[in-house]
């Protein structure tokens, strides 16, 4: 319902309002903005083309009020008499608006100077604006593209803020793409919302579509702009869900108000909104970063891989340069969050150290960064224990309804509101003592049950009725979070550390659009604003989300773990659809975190190679002592080192990067000359299995497979996996052949036990340890040929017993070589 109020609203004022309407024209460039003597925007023109862009719908307020979910909209607009460049907006509600406006050459800036009198307004939003453009909606950095034109807005300030003050448009949408297939119970329910937690499920599904912001959304008519900002002098109560549960925050009142809210809008060619967003950084003090003398939105160096090892600094440089990459993310190195230390056993002398480690990798053209949890609090933090602090983020407070003794395991208190959500920790804060309890009561009086006194190293002491108790926001760790005010700690600290230690890599992980505070993005970008101007030098930054004001600072965005599944179904449709929000948002691709398995094969490695180079996306890749073990050790780090050359040389052609997108397609690159490479298309033929099963006397166990070759003829190429049946490590498996096309064979005569690996390379067979170390040959006769098009495969074998291990196999096979680069 609230998201027609505003629309609804222009409705109505239309169908009561009749006459001319005078329409004024503010231009740039390359833009023509009309507003109407209402206060309404009607037009939006490229003039070199003099196309519309603005929808065939009623015109749009060019700076609507609001308060309690209704937006109050303008009824006349005009120039100031005595001040060039000032207009003055009235209101339905007798508000006067005095607004500035100014061409700057590529872009419009519009300001709210004052709004007087106030009559309760709450926030003021710019719009939203309507646009016909439909192709990519920049939810995040507020532009509109097509193939030709783009649109777009820019908050100025940290208080303008994406989006509307009433609703929340982020997050995932049943959208499937073209092609895609939709479960016949879905049909029906094309463009509703669904919650996306690839955390808990590994992934999300291909058809649903994920959006990181709203300060642009999809409408019927093509796209929708708007910023707002809020009076956050003004307490507010905000309501969340949880499952079917709702539950309270309170967001206490700070010295911010709406009062000079600006935005920047423009009009541009699709290739030139980047330089018109750089020109706007530059001409409005905006954050504009630069590294190694090129602006950040302009520089390589966000989309390159790198690599994560969290111990030694000398073996991590040592891992770097033999994957061709050029930064190391050390991982946390703090004593805690919060207070932010860096005495550790990896480093005893703290920023000494550090610095030391820093300096010896620049020498090797390598750069080292860190990892935060950013305002994540942990429980052993000195602002948290012994003596907690009063700033501590709150959900909200009450006040004790009874006399609490020191010993007493339940809390009276006056109202329980915000004390139904008990977040991971159930904790309060009495005085300086944290308790914690286990529920409310569903009764009066309202209590605390259960409660557990003197948490975290605090003291339990009696406390009076009347003291106040506040609920403390949980973060995701069971940890705590800073309030509005000491997070500002946090932000000048986390400076310090890049200051003294010389990282060139902030990770900000935990870090998004949405505060813990209730304060929205504006508390997001507070924080990330200090830190920004307390900087000596800019270092990369990241995290594992973006919002509008943060999109002008941070390097790149990187988030996609390597944990939840194998590699070719831990969050694959999360990290494709990771990409198009990157190009909508005109950032650098990232593909997200891998782990370098010692128990990988070079075909895992050329997995994630081809989608880097098809998405031109770099990667977090952990490597770490354990990846010594592996027995393709070299091989692995040559292919990462030149499929990442031939990225960066744009060698792959449009149709094989098309061909790479698709997660199911495997592929092989090899280095012929200096740019030169070919490109083989792979096949693996996975998921056949052999395993004992009860036969007559005598009778060998036996397994058919169909294995399809699409390519030419060639010699068998397989992989297998020997896996214990329960816990018998003794048990065998002897006289294993295959059998192809009723023809050929080949016999391995070796007795195979669990944790044995067996590779044929097509030229020989070897018996491999875990690690796929060669540790024999236990086949060298003439590899059987495997045809084009389907085989049938018999497996054949002895088992030692019904305990023997079972057999995963691999087959592969390998099509003819594309050439790659400059030939």
């Amino acid at each position: 319902m609230k998201n027609n109020i505003l629309w609804i609203s222009i409705v109505l004022f239309f169908t009561l309002t009749s006459g001319t309407i005078e329409k004024t024209a503010f231009e740039t460039t390359y833009f023509k903005v009309g507003i109407d003597s209402k206060g309404f925007v009607n037009s939006f023109v490229d003039k070199k083309t003099s196309h519309e862009y603005f929808p065939s719908i009623k015109p749009v307020p060019l700076l609507s009020l609001y308060k309690d979910s209704t937006y109050i909209l303008p009824v006349s607009f005009q120039q100031n008499s005595k001040k060039a460049g000032e207009y003055f907006i009235k209101y339905q509600n007798g508000s006067l608006a005095t607004i500035r406006i100014d061409s700057k050459g590529d872009y419009l800036r519009f300001e709210l100077l004052s709004l007087e009198p106030r009559n309760g307004i709450q926030a003021v939003v710019w719009g939203p604006y309507p646009t016909i453009i439909n192709e990519k909606i920049g939810e995040t950095v507020c532009v509109v593209r097509d193939q030709k034109f783009a649109i777009g807005l820019q908050a100025l300030n940290i208080n303008t803020i994406e989006g509307v003050p009433d609703r929340d448009d982020s997050g995932g949408v049943i959208e499937p793409l073209p092609g895609q297939q939709l479960p016949d119970s879905l049909k029906d329910k094309i463009g509703q919302k669904v919650e996306v937690n690839v955390n808990v499920t590994g992934d999300m599904p291909e058809y649903v579509r994920l959006y990181r912001g709203s300060a642009a959304v999809k409408k019927p008519y093509g796209s929708e702009l708007r910023l707002f900002s809020r009076d956050r002098r003004i307490a507010r109560v905000i309501q969340s869900k949880q499952g079917d549960k709702n539950y309270s925050q309170y967001v206490e009142p700070i010295d911010v108000d709406f009062a000079g809210s600006a935005i920047a809008m423009f009009g541009c060619s699709a290739p030139s909104a980047l330089d018109v967003i750089g020109k706007i950084e530059q001409g409005e003090r905006l954050p504009h970063p630069m590294l190694n003398g090129v602006w950040i939105k302009k520089s390589t160096i966000p989309g390159e891989a790198y690599l994560l090892n969290e111990g030694d600094p000398a073996l991590s440089i040592k891992y770097a340069k033999a994957c061709g990459f050029k930064l190391v993310h050390m991982g946390d190195v703090f004593q805690t969050w919060g207070h932010f230390g860096l005495a550790t056993p990896r480093f005893p002398k703290g920023a000494e150290d550090i610095r030391k480690a820093t300096d010896a990798a620049r020498k090797e053209g390598i750069s080292l960064g860190v990892h935060t949890l950013t305002m994540f609090t942990t429980k052993n933090d000195a602002y948290v224990t012994p003596v907690p602090s009063d700033s501590l983020c709150k959900t909200g407070s009450t006040v004790l309804a009874k006399d609490l003794g020191k010993d007493d395991d339940v809390v009276f208190i006056k109202d329980p509101t915000y004390f139904k959500n008990t977040g991971n920790t159930h904790t309060v804060k009495i005085g300086k003592e944290l308790v914690n309890y286990l529920k409310v009561s569903t009764d009066e009086p309202w209590r605390l049950i259960d409660c557990k006194r003197a948490q975290y190293g605090t003291l339990a002491i009696a406390h009076t009725v009347g003291s106040a108790i506040d609920k403390l926001t949980n973060d995701d760790y069971s940890g705590f979070f800073p309030d509005i005010n000491l997070q500002d700690a946090y932000s000048k600290r986390l400076a310090q550390v890049c200051n003294e230690t010389g990282i060139d890599l902030m990770d900000f992980d935990g870090f998004g659009g949405v505060s813990p505070t209730g304060h929205e993005s504006y508390g997001s970008a507070r924080f990330i604003d200090l830190w920004y101007k307390n900087l000596d030098r800019y270092p990369l930054t990241c995290g594992a989300s973006t919002f509008h004001y943060y999109w002008h600072i941070y390097a790149f965005m990187n988030w996609g773990e390597p944990w939840y599944n194998a590699l070719r179904e831990s969050q694959v449709n999360y990290r494709i659809e990771n990409q198009r929000y990157f190009d909508r948002n005109l950032m650098p691709g990232m593909l997200g975190w891998f782990t370098l398995s010692p128990e990988f094969r070079p075909e895992e490695v050329e997995w994630i190679q081809a989608r880097s180079a098809a998405f031109n996306a770099g990667y977090l890749l952990r490597v770490d002592e354990n990846i010594e073990k592996n027995g393709y050790k070299e091989q692995l780090f040559e292919a990462i080192r030149e499929w990442q050359n031939a990225r960066r040389a744009n060698a792959f052609t449009a149709e094989q990067i098309e061909r790479m997108k698709n997660p199911k397609n495997e592929f092989h690159l090899e280095k012929r000359d200096k740019n030169k490479w070919e490109l083989y298309p792979v096949k693996l033929n996975r998921g056949y299995h052999h395993k004992f099963r009860m036969v007559q006397t005598g009778e060998p166990v036996t397994s058919k497979f169909i294995v399809n070759n699409p390519y030419q003829e060639q010699p068998l190429q397989f992989y297998i996996t020997l896996k214990a049946v329960g816990n018998d490590l003794t048990a065998t498996v002897s006289y294993f052949q295959f059998k192809i096309n009723d023809y050929q064979t080949i016999t391995l005569n070796a007795p195979l036990k669990a944790g044995d690996r067996v590779c044929c390379d097509g030229k020989k067979v070897y018996l491999c340890d875990k690690t796929w170390n060669k540790l024999s040959v236990i086949s060298s006769d003439k590899i059987p040929v495997c045809g084009s098009g389907n085989n049938e495969i018999v497996a054949t074998s002895e088992f030692s017993g019904d305990q023997s291990p079972s057999l995963d196999i691999e087959f592969k096979s390998v099509g003819e070589p594309e050439k790659v680069g400059k030939w």
